[in-house]
C-alpha cells in the first residue's frame, strides 16, 4: 500500500462528489487518492462494497478508517482544514461529528441526483421509494452551497483571463499565414460587456479575399475601421456562415461598402428575407439584424477555393468554409468550445451531433471558431497570437461530441422516467462534473441577462426538439409556452415540447 491515503466514494453521490472536490482542490502534495467505488477496487483493498455504500472509507497504510474517523483524517492531512480534524477527534466534539455523520449518511440517497442508484448495492426501486423528485432540487441547492467559493472563485478567475484577452485583441487585426488570415476585432459599447464577460470577441474573418462573418450591426463603426487600414480590393466577397445577428448584422452594408459580391446559404437567405423580432436583450447588446436585401448569390458547394459544408445544430441554417489545401475549417458557431451550456432556443443538439461527427471525417489542422479562437498545432500559427488555443482540433471536437452524447443519454433517460424539463436539467449538470460549478455563475447570470432566453434549460430542450421541424427561427422568442408529452415515452425516446407560438415549433 502507498503512503497516501485512499478515499472510497460514491462517484453518484452529491455529497461524497463535493466532499472529493474540495479534497482534490486542498491536496497540493498528492497525498490522497481518490477511488470511485467499484467492485475491482473494492477488492482489491479487501472492504465490503455494502459497507463502503453505507459509510465513507479511507484506507491509510494499514488502517482503515471509517465514518467520522475517515473525515477527521482527512482534514487533519490539509492545513486550512487541520483545526478541525483535531477538534472533531476531541471528546464531545467527536460525539457531535458522528451524530451529524450519521444523519447525512442515512439521508445522502435522498440527497442525491442520482435517478439509476447511487451504487450498485442500492436498487432502483429502494433509491426511488426514498428520493422523490422533489429532492433533486434541494440536493442542487446543497450542491450549489458546499461548492460556492469553487464556483465563485472560478468565473472570478474566466473574468480575469477575460480582461486579460479583451486588452491584448482590442481593436487589432492579426494577421496569419503571411497575410492570407486576418482577424479584424470589433468593439464597442455595449458588445465589450459580452467580451468581458463571458469571453466571446466579435470580429470579421478575412481569407483569401474572403471576408466572412462581418459582424454585428452595433459594431459597424469598428469595421469601417478596419476597412479603412485592409489594403485596397482586399475583400472579393463576402459570406455569412448563418443568420445570427452578431455574424450577419453587416452583410449588405460590407458588400455595399467594398462593391464586393454578397453569398449566403439558401437557408440563411430565408431567415434574412424578412425582418424577424428578437429578444430586447439581443437587439440592445448586438443589435438588431438587417433584412437581406438584393443582389446576392446563393453559395452551393465551392465557394472559390473552399467547400461549403451544410452544419446544422447550432441553428438550421449553419455552414462551415473548408480549405482542403491549407486544411483549414472555419467554424463560424458549429464549435463554441467544449462545454458551451446556455444555447439559443434554436439550436439542435441531436442534429448538432450529427455534424460533430461529420466534422471528425475531414483532416483539419487549424480551426477557427466564429468568435475568434484559434485551435491548432501548426507551428506557421504563432505563439503570441492572443487567440491561439494550442490543441489538437480533432480533440477539441471529440472532447464536445463526448459531452453532447453525455447530455443526450442523460435527457433520455430523464424522459423515459418522466422528469420534467427542469429535474432532467439538474440531472444534466451534477456538481461532480467540473463544468458544472466552474460554469454555474456563468450560466446563472447568462441566464438572468437574457430572462431565460440564454440558459441551461434551453440545452435540455434543443435535445427534445419536435422531429422534422423545419422552423429555424422563432419570430416571438419571448412569448412561448413549452408543454411535454411524456405519456407512454419509450425507454430512450425524447421528451417532446410544443410551443404556444403559431409561427414556429422549434424547442
Amino acid at each position: 500500500m502507498s503512503d497516501r491515503s485512499v478515499v472510497f466514494y460514491d462517484s453518484q453521490c452529491e455529497i461524497c462528489q463535493a466532499g472529493v472536490s474540495w479534497i482534490r482542490l486542498l491536496d497540493q502534495h498528492g497525498r490522497t487518492e481518490c477511488v470511485p467505488i467499484e467492485e475491482s477496487s473494492i477488492q482489491s483493498a479487501g472492504l465490503d462494497s455494502d459497507a463502503c455504500a453505507r459509510q465513507l472509507h479511507v484506507v491509510s497504510g494499514e488502517r482503515v478508517l471509517v465514518g467520522w474517523n475517515a473525515v477527521t483524517h482527512l482534514a487533519r492531512l490539509f492545513p486550512a482544514t487541520w483545526i478541525v480534524g483535531v477538534l472533531g477527534s476531541a471528546p464531545g466534539f467527536r460525539w457531535v461529528g458522528s451524530c451529524l455523520y450519521g444523519w447525512v449518511a442515512r439521508n445522502r440517497y435522498a440527497l442525491s441526483k442520482c435517478r439509476g442508484g447511487t451504487c450498485r448495492s442500492v436498487s432502483v426501486s429502494d433509491l426511488d421509494s426514498r428520493a422523490p423528485r422533489a429532492v433533486l432540487r434541494k440536493c442542487h441547492w446543497f450542491g450549489l452551497l458546499t461548492r460556492m467559493p469553487l464556483s465563485a472563485g472560478a468565473i472570478l478567475g474566466q473574468i480575469w483571463r477575460n480582461c486579460l484577452s479583451f486588452i491584448r485583441t482590442y481593436r487589432r487585426r492579426i494577421d496569419l499565414l503571411d497575410g492570407r488570415l486576418q482577424l479584424c476585432i470589433l468593439n464597442g459599447q455595449p458588445c465589450d460587456l459580452i467580451s468581458l464577460l463571458f469571453g466571446e470577441h466579435f470580429l470579421m474573418i478575412v481569407y483569401d479575399g474572403i471576408a466572412i462573418d462581418p459582424g454585428p450591426s452595433r459594431l459597424r463603426r469598428a469595421l469601417a475601421r478596419h476597412l479603412g487600414r485592409l489594403p485596397g480590393h482586399r475583400i472579393q466577397s463576402v459570406a455569412a456562415t448563418h443568420h445570427h445577428e452578431e455574424h450577419a448584422g453587416n452583410l449588405n452594408w460590407l458588400a455595399e461598402r467594398t462593391g464586393a459580391t454578397l453569398l449566403v446559404g439558401q437557408a440563411t437567405a430565408e431567415c434574412l428575407r424578412g425582418a424577424a423580432r428578437l429578444p430586447w436583450i439581443r437587439e440592445f447588446m448586438i443589435g438588431a439584424r438587417p433584412e437581406l436585401t438584393p443582389p446576392y448569390e446563393l453559395m452551393a458547394g465551392r465557394l472559390g477555393e473552399l467547400e461549403v459544408i451544410p452544419t446544422p445544430g447550432h441553428c438550421d441554417d449553419h455552414l462551415c468554409l473548408y480549405d482542403p489545401r491549407e486544411k483549414i475549417l472555419f467554424a463560424g458557431d458549429s464549435f463554441m468550445g467544449a462545454y458551451f451550456s446556455a444555447p439559443n432556443p434554436d439550436v439542435d443538439s441531436r442534429a448538432w451531433i450529427r455534424t460533430l461527427r461529420r466534422l471528425l471525417d475531414i483532416d483539419i489542422e487549424i480551426l477557427v471558431e466564429g468568435h475568434g479562437h484559434i485551435h491548432t498545432l501548426r507551428p506557421d500559427i504563432p505563439e503570441n497570437c492572443p487567440l491561439l488555443v494550442r490543441e489538437n482540433p480533432r480533440a477539441a471536437l471529440e472532447e464536445k461530441l463526448r459531452f453532447c452524447e453525455w447530455l443526450r443519454e442523460q435527457i433520455d433517460a430523464g424522459a423515459a422516467e418522466g422528469l420534467d424539463v427542469s429535474a432532467i436539467e439538474v440531472t444534466c449538470f451534477p456538481w461532480g462534473r467540473r463544468f458544472a460549478w466552474e460554469r454555474y455563475w456563468n450560466d446563472e447570470l447568462t441566464r438572468v441577462l437574457s430572462r431565460g432566453h440564454w440558459s441551461r434549460t434551453e440545452l435540455v430542450r434543443s435535445f427534445a426538439r419536435p422531429p422534422g421541424s423545419k422552423a429555424v427561427l422563432p419570430l416571438v422568442y419571448e412569448a412561448r409556452m413549452y408543454t411535454a408529452k411524456t405519456d407512454g415515452a419509450a425507454a430512450g425516446a425524447p421528451v417532446v415540447y410544443h410551443r404556444s407560438s403559431h409561427d414556429e415549433h422549434s424547442t
